[in-house]
């Protein structure tokens, strides 16, 4: 299925969406880099299992459509440009592969990344927990774990709370990460996930910020013999 050849500017606040015309799907990415001059850009990593809907997830968010079926990712980019509380900023969505042999390659992209949602698929709990050792094998590895979003998708599969809800909510206690159900297909919960991310993303930088802000005063608070200055 062809992606279409327009883009668009996405208001995840209002859930409203602005098309914009005429823009090419191709020259997304000449644009974005031109409106990034101004505004932040996020790198945002869908992570998970083979089949689970990652890349329906990116495309529905960038491109606005469904893509029922296509080849097996191997790593894929969009760019899209968003709002959100009433700021603008520049999502770079990496899309991973799901296959243990394309790990390198998917470390590459954690690597760089700013946050991470975590797909599954709610009619699939074993998909969460093949999530929970791509996950847990890569995070043990890092000093500071990337923000995450949790995200069960194909919640247009499932009638009622299953298996694989109920792990996720004992999994986001543990990780400390939210937890929200999306459709690819019905555009459910699909920006809100991506909004989602972006404040937890907003907000350890902040943390981080706030506490190299604190080490600095500490070091200032200090004389050259070490002593704390009154």
């Amino acid at each position: 299925m062809a992606l279409p050849t327009k883009s668009s500017i996405l208001d995840l606040r209002l859930n409203t969406q602005c098309t914009r015309y005429p823009k090419e799907s191709n020259d997304g990415w000449a644009k974005c880099k031109d409106s990034g001059r101004k505004l932040p850009k996020y790198k945002i990593v869908v992570l998970g299992a083979s089949g689970v809907g990652k890349s329906a997830l990116a495309i529905q968010m960038t491109h606005q459509c469904f893509v029922e079926e296509h080849d097996p990712t191997i790593q894929d980019s969009y760019w899209k440009e968003v709002a959100l509380d009433k700021s603008g900023y520049i999502l770079n969505v990496l899309d991973t592969a799901g296959q243990d042999i394309y790990r390198d390659l998917r470390d590459q992209c954690l690597a760089a990344g700013d946050g991470v949602l975590g797909v599954f698929a709610l009619d699939d709990p074993s998909s969460l927990d093949q999530l929970q050792q791509i996950w847990s094998t890569w995070s043990l590895q890092q000093k500071q774990p990337l923000p995450l979003v949790l995200v069960g998708n194909k919640c247009d599969l499932v009638t009622a709370a299953g298996e694989a809800q109920t792990d996720a909510a004992i999994l986001t206690h543990k990780w400390g990460a939210p937890f929200i159900k999306t459709s690819a297909k019905t555009r459910q919960g699909v920006e809100e996930a991506f909004a989602l991310l972006v404040h937890e993303i907003q907000r350890a930088q902040e943390s981080v910020v706030e506490s190299s802000m604190e080490k600095t005063q500490q070091h200032k608070a200090m004389c050259s013999c070490g002593c704390s200055v009154a």
